[in-house]
């Protein structure tokens, strides 16, 4: 590295205001990464930006600060979407939206603000071994932000490929935390070079450049020119877009109803086994108590062929323990509803309340909070064939998809984006089922009450989609899955953690120098 240059970088990375705010600012960039613009070039600027600063970082202290206002300027801009659920018409938290388009990236920041800490402490950043301990360890934080408290694995930084389908390929193999490991890796390799003594400079470059034509090669071989589906079977996918605010009023609900049965009904004439799938919440346990109702639901099934179903969510009601269920069934053509599944990962203040005893609110949902299921299950519908049901937030969590033990025929999603309105969550949530669907190598079926209506293919390719604020239905074959991969998805968490740790352990034994950094 020149004189110049290096006076330049020491200027700019050792003054704690100016490295501290270059930091904040980096992580802002790093948001437009993700959905809907997918820039993953930025993050070859923001990456970089923050490895420089904690090489120069003098103590931990400052090591933390960096990566906290990284992570902050990075999920306060990539989050911002949040908050609009608490504007909706009516909703009574409308105070609470300060505290959600900040008070949530603050806590979210705290994880790249430890693996900053980590590294400074840990590693020397000035060397191969060093380098590849930071991308490890950060890497390790994101798995730890998507575990514990519940976990929210929300805009990983793998998520930026969503637009590469060679690159995606790789998730067939592991998962986005290792696609998230990758990135990392390649992003942050010009930054860690222009640090390292000349005689490793190479290295950075090279490493990266080899893993990415090795992955991107992969995913070329593998990709197929045309996709098999199943001839037996059709899929209709109903999006209503139903207005946030008008929902759940009384007045509107059997409109509602009745614009669902109308985007359900069989005017094609179709002689297959039609799977129809209505979006998150569709109906109502008061709908299913009423007699006229199941008459009209009754009717629309019977127009379809034979061991045609509908999959709908569900408001559900348990008048066991007066408990509410967001729910997901099975309703046949004779009106028998079967299949229940009840959503697992409940979203925290908006359909639960943590720690409710000590925080006496209500959940926006406007319930007493819903019941968590039990877990991932598969169910059979009459023409045979297998589903996994996943509810609106379920789909973002990797490796919880299905159950391990049964690749099922598909993935139903069911969802309610209109609390986000036109922002970019629609987006990221789709890229999320994306991934889910090359993940596991099964079809996801994503019904939305408004945002986007898909069919996504096991490769990640989207065969068909509805798009924001319309009201569609789409009919579509269903792909076939991929080959069963029952070992590899049980194995994909172990194996993930001990590549984080071997890299780790490679940093500390090639440059730890505990004694070193204060």
């Amino acid at each position: 590295m020149s004189l110049p240059a290096t006076i330049l970088l020491l200027n700019l990375f050792k003054r704690p205001l100016q490295s501290l705010t270059l930091c904040f600012c980096a992580g802002a960039l790093a948001a437009l990464s993700m959905a809907p613009l997918n820039g993953w070039p930025v993050l070859f600027i923001s990456l970089p930006i923050l490895y420089g600063a904690l090489v120069f970082a003098p103590t931990g202290k400052r090591a933390f600060g960096l990566g906290w206002l990284f992570g902050f300027g990075y999920f306060a801009f990539s989050l911002s979407w949040i908050g609009n659920a608490l504007l909706v018409e009516g909703n009574p938290y409308k105070w609470a939206w300060p505290l959600a388009v900040s008070g949530l990236p603050a806590l979210l920041a705290f994880f790249p603000a430890f693996a900053a800490l980590a590294s400074q402490k840990i590693f020397d950043l000035r060397s191969v071994s060093g380098w590849l301990g930071f991308v490890s360890i950060y890497c390790g934080f994101e798995w730890l932000r998507g575990h514990i408290f519940t976990g929210f694995p929300w805009n990983l930084f793998g998520y930026t490929w969503a637009d590469y389908l060679p690159v995606l390929q790789v998730l067939w193999l592991s998962d986005v935390y290792a696609l998230t490991w990758l990135t990392i890796l390649w992003a942050s390799a010009l930054g860690a070079a222009v640090f390292l003594p000349a005689t490793q400079r190479a290295w950075p470059i090279v490493i990266a450049l080899i893993s990415f034509a090795g992955c991107y090669g992969y995913g070329l071989a593998v990709l197929p020119d045309t996709l098999d589906f199943n001839k037996d079977v059709r899929v209709r996918i109903v999006q209503p877009d139903i207005d946030q605010a008008e929902k759940w009023q009384p007045d509107k609900m059997a409109a509602h109803f009745r614009k669902h049965l109308q985007l359900s009904e069989n005017t094609n004439g179709y002689d297959l086994p039609t799977i129809i799938v209505w979006p998150e919440t569709a109906l109502s346990y008061r709908l299913l108590e009423e007699p006229a109702a199941m008459a009209e639901l009754k009717e629309m099934l019977a127009a379809h062929p034979k061991n045609s179903v509908l999959l709908t969510g569900l408001l559900r009601r348990d008048l066991n323990d007066d408990s509410y269920g967001n729910s997901l069934v099975m309703v046949d053509r004779s009106g028998t509803v079967s299949n229940t599944y009840d959503k697992r990962h409940l979203v925290p203040f908006g359909e639960y309340i943590p720690f409710q005893r000590w925080i006496p609110l209500a959940p926006i949902v406007q319930f007493k909070g819903f019941k968590a299921g039990s877990g991932a299950q598969t169910f059979t519908t009459p023409s045979g064939h297998t589903y996994s049901p996943l509810i609106c937030y379920e789909i973002i969590f990797p490796g919880g998809s299905i159950a391990h033990d049964f690749t099922p025929d598909f993935i139903v999603n069911v969802t309610n984006d209109a609390w986000y309105g036109l922002s970019a969550g629609p987006y990221q949530h789709l890229t999320q089922a994306l991934f889910r669907a090359v993940e596991t190598g099964v079809p996801v079926v994503r019904a939305a009450n408004t945002g986007f209506s898909v069919l996504i293919s096991p490769y990640g390719h989207v065969e068909a989609q509805s798009n924001l604020f319309e009201t569609n239905r789409i009919d579509i074959q269903l792909p076939s899955k991929r080959l069963s991969q029952k070992y590899a998805i049980t194995l994909r968490t172990p194996l993930t953690l001990l590549f984080l740790l071997f890299f780790i352990s490679l940093g500390i034994y090639g440059g730890q120098k505990f004694s070193k950094k204060g």
